[in-house]
């Protein structure tokens, strides 16, 4: 028995006599098994198989969650390799011999798990057509078992025994000849969103991609075939003039226009490689990649592990950590999209090894998370039907860890009905210039030294932050900064208007400028913040019921007094902040 089976055996069927297989509470075995080093299937190849040790793989299968993602990877994972699968019709064909001689306990609970194992194969369409396996002759040996069992272990296979017998006359068995998502040795399978012959109709994949175009931000992250394949409509256009009719008009054009700027590249250099030319400077083209075994643990994931045909591949790749590849098995008439992921553990195999995470529509969990495995399981039940096939594989130029936060951003922007950040600016482009909403009439006197850093910062220096920045008290322009012209006036045009744009290529100080900004809204938090209107209501409050001033003071006096009372109030609020 190979040590994963034996491992998962020992945790999860400690005792096969203390309670029967239909009444056991199914346990996550698959994570047990999916999770063995160089992969399930070539383990499962490895392994020389005797009549106990498959009869106890059957038993841990019959287990396993029904209907769960990981269940039916974990099955397909054993149905594809020919040796375990030919033993198990084997061993189908021979049940009433080999359970004859055992003792009713042990044959009861082997026959449930033969019947239960059977069920679970027959629920599943990939399953079904991939076991090959001999379902009536299993029920007629069953049935011939269960009668040779005591009457009340008999009755407690029953409900198993005519469950097996309806699922085989709704399914029916497997057709001889009938189409097998598993491949015959060196030939290739049809990929997820081909046709039956592999070819994709032009007016199908066309009117496929333009209807896509058309739904913008409901279109999945990753590039599906079609779209690389034959491309679709153009994305609408930003708007330049006018305005937007609608916050989804608005998500959904700069949603395809961002995508457009990623996957266009890539399929471009898809037609290329398919008429036969080399690909541009900046997309790499691997050849000769296989699949070769599924993976799952921290940082978690439904992981396939791609080996290139030369150690050096990968590392010459310089693919990392969220990088995108595309792979296709039928010279590009079809293709699938993943994500690099576990770089590190990769390299660490020195062997040409590439960890990726192939997502059905690339949303949702990250590929490295543990939530990601369960959704993305059933789209690696379709993946591990084509182990036998060979891959070529291109890597664009593009950086897809770039990208994908930002769609993702717009994606759940869509979804949410509590409306856009800065709606009026982005759709109607109203108030561009209006001053910002914490500088009021009231407070636009800013102490702006953390800007002019290369002054003493003893004594405050006050400016109206809303015109020419001169100091409150008189002086002229202020002086003694670090930064340029331009980043200076880039930092008034933040600190004095409701939206504002900085932009530049790399080192010229975009995020020196937003750090100037923020610590200057910190220094003078007491004019903006919540807490500020408050202490200077409160303030004001304590002057109102302070004792009255002498008679002989003037009401303007009292006054003064009041406003001076608030504002040592407010300057107690700066000098914390």
């Amino acid at each position: 028995m190979l040590p994963a089976l034996r491992a998962a055996y020992a945790a999860h069927i400690t005792d096969l006599d203390a309670s029967s297989a239909e009444d056991a509470k199914p346990v996550p075995i698959s994570h047990t098994l999916l999770g063995v080093a160089g992969g399930l299937r070539s383990t499962i190849a490895a392994t020389g198989w005797t009549e106990g040790d498959l009869h106890s793989s059957v038993v841990l299968l019959s287990r396993l969650p029904p209907g769960d993602a990981l269940s039916r990877l974990t099955l397909l994972s054993f149905l594809a390799v020919p040796q375990w699968r030919e033993f198990a019709a084997h061993c189908a064909r021979n049940l009433q011999a080999q359970l004859g001689p055992l003792s009713d306990r042990r044959k009861e609970l082997l026959l449930a798990a033969w019947l239960s194992f059977a069920l679970a194969v027959l629920a599943e369409p990939s399953l079904r057509a991939a076991a090959d396996l001999p379902f009536r002759h299993l029920a007629e040996d069953g049935e011939a078992v269960r009668r040779t069992l005591p009457y009340e272990a008999s009755q407690t296979v029953a409900p198993l025994a005519r469950r097996l017998v309806s699922s085989i006359s709704a399914h029916g068995p497997p057709r001889s000849g009938a189409a097998s998502p598993l491949p015959r040795s060196g030939t290739a399978s049809p990929l997820p969103g081909a046709a039956a012959n592999g070819v994709v109709s032009l007016s199908a994949a066309a009117a496929a991609a333009s209807d896509s175009a058309a739904r913008g931000a409901a279109l999945p992250l990753l590039p599906r075939t079609e779209e690389l394949r034959w491309g679709g409509a153009d994305p609408p256009p930003n708007r330049t003039v006018g305005s937007y009719a609608s916050r989804e008009e608005y998500i959904r054009t700069h949603f395809s226009l961002l995508r457009e700027d990623f996957v266009r590249p890539l399929r471009d250099a898809i037609g290329t490689v398919r008429r036969g030319e080399a690909p541009p400077r900046e997309v790499r083209l691997h050849k000769g990649v296989r699949i070769e075994g599924t993976h799952i643990g921290e940082p978690g994931g439904v992981l396939h592990r791609l080996v290139l045909p030369t150690a050096g591949a990968a590392e010459e790749s310089g693919l990392i950590n969220g990088s995108l590849v595309a792979l296709s098995s039928d010279g590009w008439e079809s293709c699938r999209c993943a994500v690099v992921a576990k770089r590190e553990a990769a390299r660490q195999r020195n062997d040409g090894s590439l960890f990726v995470a192939f997502q059905r529509d690339g949303a949702g969990a990250d590929a490295n998370s543990l939530g990601a495995a369960v959704e993305d399981a059933a789209y690696a039940c379709e993946l591990a039907v084509a182990s036998n096939a060979v891959y070529e594989m291109l890597e664009p130029g593009a950086y897809w860890g770039a990208y994908r936060p930002v769609l993702a951003a717009l994606q759940a922007a869509a979804a949410d009905t509590s409306g856009l950040p800065l709606e009026s600016v982005l759709l109607r482009a109203e108030a561009c210039d209006a001053p910002p909403d914490f500088v009021s009439r009231g407070a636009r006197n800013f102490d702006v030294r953390p800007i002019f850093n290369e002054t003493p910062q003893e004594e405050g220096m006050l400016v109206d932050v809303c015109c020419p920045w001169e100091r409150a008290s008189g002086g002229g322009e202020l002086a003694g900064t670090s930064l340029d012209e331009f980043q200076l006036r880039a930092t008034k045009a933040l600190l004095s208007h409701r939206f504002g744009l900085v932009q530049g290529p790399p080192g010229t100080g975009k995020t020196f400028v937003g750090l100037m900004v923020v610590r200057t809204l910190l220094r003078n938090a007491a004019l903006w913040s919540e807490e500020a209107a408050e202490a200077r209501r409160a303030a004001l409050a304590a002057a109102e019921a302070a004792p009255a001033a002498p008679a002989a003071a003037s009401d303007g006096s009292v006054s003064a007094a009041r406003e001076s009372a608030a504002l040592q109030a407010v300057e107690r609020m700066r000098r914390r902040a």
